[in-house]
């Protein structure tokens, strides 16, 4: 019993001893580069330069996104969910209000708090901020967003507070996820000098990795980088350039995509509309083309073609398809230009997982407008008029017929995907 007890005791030591080096570890004070300006000595000309560029970080780095007053007051003025499996985290107020944002800031502490997810005062951000992804952001453009968030307009709008479980709701507990998970500051030198632009915009400012990136059982991105995931009731697709050919990308057809929100392969749906409002849409083409470039190396040569049958189609999914989808979308799943998108060659079918299929038929799309005047006519809304079993033959037709996949998809699939999207 004695024995027993020492060794509890040198555990529960070595515990404390490992638990205060991590905490040590995350909490040490790093050198960060130093303010790439002068601020106090601008000139009006560099200022309104360094306006401009902060104004294209805002955009490339989609800080709406997350920050978005949801009662639409405000791009900055924060309080948008963001639901992850250990509770909700709400968008904080950016806007310089003194009170509520971050009128108090200076330009080091917003560098801390991109790149590090350290606030003024020394307290942590939780990681849904993607500074392991802009631990990489330059001092020149940390600087610059700085400046473009202090010229907008003061919203003194309170922010809300988290909804997580225990023992998530301790913040200074992300003190040890940062000690194993959180990279430190590392400015941006390129990987691949050859497509070094879309790179930074890819793997840096856009963070596309924090959505389309497999996390672990601690939510910390895994090494399959762009592999595909599923965040928020949605698959982020596999972003990989073997994975996007065999879905029939090309880099123009990826281009238009994130300029207007449509391409012969889908339409900006779930999370990925914020993204073209608030951040691709506003991007020019050398960008846009930069970021095609380095997610596709190489330029397929191959015509955009409807795949053949993936195995036998069954007479209910061609039924149901026929008297719900084909009034819109066509019998030969071809659609109609600028109102309803192709099925034939849409990437939405051919993913592995259907949780995408299973809720755009369920929830339907709103009617709305994209970006560049292109816009999406509503597609109603089947979640109330099909039974799962009904749903598992639809989504099964399609993703056989234009999918490439033969599996068959079973009413539990079904119901497992809409529960995941609530």
């Amino acid at each position: 019993m004695i024995t027993a007890l020492r060794i509890l005791g040198v555990l529960v030591l070595l515990g404390i001893i490992a638990s205060g080096l991590l905490f040590w570890t995350s909490s040490r004070d790093v050198q960060i580069p130093p303010a790439s300006v002068d601020f106090a000595s601008l000139s009006p000309s560099e200022h309104d330069r360094l306006v401009e560029r902060g104004e294209w970080v805002a955009h490339a780095a989609d800080c709406a996104a997350c920050h978005t007053d949801p009662s639409g007051g405000s791009d900055l003025a924060g309080g948008l969910p963001m639901v992850t499996p250990m509770g909700a985290i709400y968008g904080t107020n950016i806007t310089p209000s003194r009170t509520y944002g971050i009128g108090e800031w200076d330009a080091d502490d917003l560098y801390r708090a991109v790149a590090m997810g350290i606030a003024p005062g020394g307290r942590n951000l939780y990681p849904a901020m993607p500074y392991p992804s802009y631990h990489r952001i330059t001092r020149e453009d940390s600087d610059a967003l700085y400046l473009w968030l202090m010229q907008q307009p003061p919203v003194d709008k309170p922010n809300r507070r988290n909804d997580l479980i225990f023992p998530f709701n301790l913040r200074p507990a992300v003190t040890f996820w940062n000690a194993l998970f959180r990279p430190d500051p590392e400015p941006f030198v390129a990987r691949d000098p050859q497509n070094a632009q879309g790179e930074y915009l890819v793997d840096v400012l856009g963070h596309c990795g924090e959505c389309h990136t497999p996390r672990n059982l601690a939510y910390a991105l895994t090494d399959d980088h762009l592999a595909g995931n599923v965040i928020e009731g949605a698959y982020a697709p596999d972003l990989r350039a073997d994975a996007l050919v065999r879905r029939g990308w090309n880099r123009d057809d990826l281009s238009q995509f994130l300029h207007r929100g449509l391409s012969p392969q889908g339409v900006m749906t779930f999370r990925m509309f914020p993204v073209l409002s608030h951040s691709t849409s506003h991007l020019s083409f050398d960008d846009l083309d930069a970021i095609s470039a380095y997610l596709m190396p190489q330029q397929p040569e191959t015509e955009l073609l409807a795949r053949p049958p993936a195995g036998a189609l069954s007479a209910e999914g061609h039924a149901l398809y026929t008297g719900l989808c084909a009034g819109c979308h066509g019998e030969d799943g071809r659609g109609q230009p600028h109102s309803s998108v192709r099925l034939d060659v849409n990437t939405t079918a051919m993913f592995d997982n259907p949780i995408n299929l299973v809720r755009v038929i369920a929830e339907g799309i709103p009617e709305r407008d994209l970006a560049h005047g292109e816009r999406m006519q509503a597609m109603p809304a089947f979640g109330d008029m099909l039974s799962d079993t009904e749903m598992a033959e639809l989504v099964t037709y399609l993703r056989k017929r234009w999918g490439g996949q033969s599996a068959e998809v079973s009413a539990a699939q079904v119901a497992d995907a809409l529960k995941q999207a609530h």
